[in-house]
């Protein structure tokens, strides 16, 4: 099963992956957390770019998500699948699908380039007021960029835009951290016992 998390910065999908994985293991099952962008060298030039040292535009920030993602795919996401394990995605594809989106891009552009990838299981995407999730992340090291409201107001849309997917669920975020779970479980299991 591949079940992938998604939402802006500070709407609680660490916490929830966690929860999540911490109940999976006490049901027995294998899990394994990956998040993207990695930490490979794809992966570190995006890491540069969301932290401003380094300038790049919306399609080559995509094109380095794709390199990145492919080399994740290749080498731990679809191992992990193989062998049976439960992979967790804090952030996968549907990311890009949010915030290339919000920089410009066409959706259906975006999931095109990802004939190579999985498709997840279930795509929970955590919902809550921008500036909620603003208040959240403020006490955290520096807000990179794609933290500014008015870009993450554009990410929050073209993310309750892609409702419409059957592989996706909207998860209201603005309550407990235990309410936001048991949504969670159900949809889970929902999805397990089919």
């Amino acid at each position: 099963m591949l079940i992938n998390l998604e939402g802006i910065d500070g709407c609680g999908k660490s916490t929830q992956t966690k929860l999540l994985q911490t109940k999976l293991d006490e049901l027995g099952e294998t899990t394994v957390v990956l998040k993207e962008p990695t930490n490979g060298p794809h992966g570190q030039k995006l890491w540069d770019i969301l932290h401003g040292k380094r300038k790049a535009t919306n399609e080559e920030i995509l094109e380095f998500f794709i390199l990145d993602r492919k080399q994740h795919v290749n080498e731990k996401i679809q191992p992990a699948l193989d062998d049976g394990t439960i992979v967790l995605m804090d952030r996968y594809y549907y990311s890009s699908m949010a915030y290339q989106v919000a920089g410009g891009l066409d959706v259906e552009y975006i999931r095109n380039k990802h004939d190579f990838a999985p498709n997840p299981d279930i795509v929970l995407i955590f919902d809550l007021p921008v500036s909620t999730a603003l208040e959240r992340v403020r006490g955290r090291s520096e807000a990179d960029e794609f933290e500014k409201e008015e870009h993450l107001k554009k990410v929050r849309e073209a993310y309750l835009n892609l409702e419409s997917d059957p592989l996706v669920r909207i998860v209201d975020s603005v309550r407990t951290p235990e309410e936001i779970f048991e949504e969670v479980w159900k949809l889970v299991s929902e999805v397990r016992n089919e």
